[in-house]
């Protein structure tokens, strides 16, 4: 049985995508601290003007400490 972890990620590339594919099992890591600035919250996608690259805003933890990927809300307080 081949299983694969993955972390959770907003759109997933290809190479993601044809692993989930190919897996007999996929899991999805979301005890994991939540790391900021990776593709966990962004993609790109290609526009008129070449590639555009989209943010998911979150909201961030007050105190400063490490947030799991299971605890991480979307901001929704302003429109993105």
């Amino acid at each position: 049985m081949k299983k694969i972890l993955l972390y959770p990620t907003y759109f997933p590339s290809i190479e993601q995508m044809a692993a989930i594919a190919q897996a007999e099992n996929a899991v999805f890591e979301i005890q994991d601290n939540y790391q900021k600035q990776t593709y966990r919250n962004r993609a790109y996608i290609a526009h008129s003007n070449g590639k555009l690259l989209l943010n998911v805003p979150i909201k961030h933890n007050k105190m400063g400490q490490r947030q799991k990927t299971k605890d991480v809300l979307v901001e929704n307080d302003f429109p993105w």
